[in-house]
């Protein structure tokens, strides 16, 4: 087992808060992102689109003060900012590459998000409009190196622990100081919560994401990035390794809410918020439910998904890795990396954590400055090493049609192990029936891991 593999598999792609290793933005050409002399540009308008205080809360007003700052700076400027819809967000990004006009950046979730928008020649890689030393500071861009380039920069730190409410675990007797680590444990305390009179687990599931972001940490215990490439060209999603985590997702069945499909994802969040149960899966937004809840003199803490299976990495939290990436389509692509690069500045970094609680995903943010126990926590943990985002390296459709539905079969139904082993199958099968040219990228791509 090679060098490169165990690097990428252990850091979910590459990513090393610690900056301490060389990466693959090297090679760069000069005059980029950073770099980029702004004023031979002449008078232009930037134009960009994302998701907002949808998916991060409170974070709109960070890019308005950036986009001042930045057209402050380069007053021949200026950029328009255009929050999108997340439900009809891809297929909207789909269309305008189609048409061959759009925004000249977009927000974009990490993975196949991204990488089937590159596919389908809707973007330019980062290596075009970023520098070596813009690249440098942020690891994780090696999430969605496909094709010798790499193809998002991630902002923020988004990782997933699971949350949970000090004072009822201590209500329960539990241990607030040392919560559950592996499987065994975390079951047991499901129950002793529920004795107690206390909701063990919160979940919204109608959204369809809760089914993501909660699956993650049970699947990439199961497979490795590799593992995981190739059952997406030729793997049984019906064989007895892939239904292991569906097995344990059925055992927590009777600690969640029995609402699941009529909550928002963030409903999941506001009920442990509001003190309504223990313990909830982190989505976004759950920075910022933890700073509320210190706010208002409560004592959240974070935890470990708890692991249940050697093979993988679930003694690591997951790692996704959203940021922005410049369009195809784009009159100012240098223009549009040099923007992009400015989110990056160490005023930008540190005006993310303070104004909207959001751990930046540079190397060049100072962890230190974490001011809560749960940031320095997260932060730590980081530092240790993160594993993969399951999610984010089999196709969208197997999300949407394959994670959301059998989540929302299972958790809100009556789908058994063997029903949503056979949904995923199901999914996948019909995907390669259409998707030949996708399959050979997803070949291209497992050789980065050979």
């Amino acid at each position: 087992m090679n060098s490169k593999y165990l690097a990428r598999t252990a850091l979910a792609s590459a990513l090393a808060i610690s900056g301490a290793w060389a990466l693959a933005g090297a090679a760069s050409a000069d005059g980029l992102g950073s770099d980029y002399d702004v004023s031979k540009a002449g008078d232009q308008e930037l134009t960009l689109w994302w998701l907002g205080n949808q998916e991060v809360p409170g974070i709109e007003p960070w890019m308005e003060e950036s986009v001042a700052a930045y057209e402050k700076l380069h007053p021949n400027v200026k950029i328009k900012t255009v929050v999108q819809a997340v439900d009809t967000y891809n297929t909207q990004q789909k269309t305008a590459c189609k048409g061959g006009s759009g925004p000249d950046i977009w927000y974009n979730w990490g993975g196949t998000w991204s990488l089937e928008l590159a596919w389908e020649d809707c973007l330019v890689p980062n290596e075009a409009v970023l520098s070596a030393e813009d690249l440098k500071g942020v690891p994780s861009v090696e999430g969605t190196r496909w094709g010798g380039k790499t193809w998002i920069h991630p902002f923020e730190l988004r990782i997933f622990p699971v949350v949970y409410d000090r004072d009822l675990f201590q209500k329960a007797g539990l241990d607030p100081d040392n919560p559950p680590k592996s499987w065994d444990e975390f079951i047991a305390a499901c129950k002793k919560l529920k004795d107690a009179g206390i909701a063990p687990l919160a979940l919204g599931l109608k959204d369809g994401f809760g089914g993501e972001i909660s699956g993650v940490g049970l699947q990439s215990q199961v497979f490795t990035i590799p593992e995981f490439l190739q059952m997406v060209i030729d793997g049984d999603f019906t064989h007895d390794n892939w239904k292991s985590w569906l097995n344990k997702l059925a055992e927590l069945k009777p600690y969640y809410n029995e609402d699941t499909n009529s909550l928002l994802l963030a409903d999941g969040l506001a009920r442990v918020q509001d003190g309504e149960a223990a313990m909830v899966f982190a989505s976004p937004g759950y920075l910022q439910m933890i700073a509320a809840m210190y706010d208002a003199g409560k004592h959240p803490g974070v935890m470990k998904v708890p692991q249940f299976n050697e093979h993988g990495r679930g003694d690591h939290l997951t790692v996704d890795t959203p940021g922005f990436q410049v369009t195809k389509f784009s009159k100012n692509k240098e223009l549009a990396g040099s923007f992009m690069a400015f989110l990056h500045t160490p005023e930008r970094l540190e005006a993310l954590y303070e104004g909207s609680g959001t751990l930046p995903i540079d190397v060049r943010w100072d962890p230190s400055k974490a001011k809560r126990d749960t940031d320095k926590q997260l932060s730590a943990w980081a530092k240790e090493g993160l594993t993969y985002y399951s999610a984010n390296y089999y196709p969208i459709d197997l999300d949407v049609n394959g994670n959301f539905v059998v989540f929302q079969g299972m958790l809100g139904g009556d789908m058994t192990v063997d029903q949503a082993a056979e949904t995923y199958q199901t999914v996948i099968t019909k995907w390669r029936s259409v998707h030949a040219a996708d399959i050979e990228n997803y070949k291209a791509w497992l050789k980065d891991y050979q």
